[in-house]
């Protein structure tokens, strides 16, 4: 008797989790400076709750930075993290990879021109190849 009430519990609680849908999404773009105008053209939405649990992680480890001295070229990819019911971009993020494996973050997209309120960090290696891998699905 108790076996069946424990499957339909089962049941009942995977469709509840199966039709609940993300209220976040990562947008992931490529940067542009077009003869001064500058943007992103975002090309890829991530909807996956695991990839957004593991990006979520990923920056509680960034570490703020002081600008680095040779980043004067543009970012490799950006990507932010959007409530869109809500209208809002939690984290706004433009990376640029570095030669040894790590990578620097900013919350602003020129790193030739820093901004008023700019903020810089930095990812070890690790933190960096799981960031590739969330971006990338």
């Amino acid at each position: 008797m108790r076996k069946p009430i424990l499957l339909i519990t089962t049941f009942i609680i995977s469709i509840a989790m199966a039709g609940c849908a993300s209220d976040e999404v990562i947008r992931v773009g490529t940067p542009f400076n077009d003869e001064g105008t500058t943007g992103a053209e975002f090309h890829t939405d991530i909807t996956d709750s695991e990839a957004i649990t593991a990006l979520r992680r990923v920056i509680e480890t960034e570490k703020k930075v002081e600008k680095p001295k040779d980043l004067t070229r543009e970012p490799d990819v950006v990507f932010t993290l959007n409530r869109p019911e809500e209208s809002v971009s939690e984290i706004w993020r433009y990376v640029w990879y570095q030669d040894d494996g790590s990578a620097f973050l900013s919350n602003e997209e020129s790193a030739v021109l820093v901004e008023r309120g700019q903020d810089f960090f930095a990812l070890p290696k690790e933190q960096t190849n799981d960031l590739k891998s969330i971006l990338e699905k």
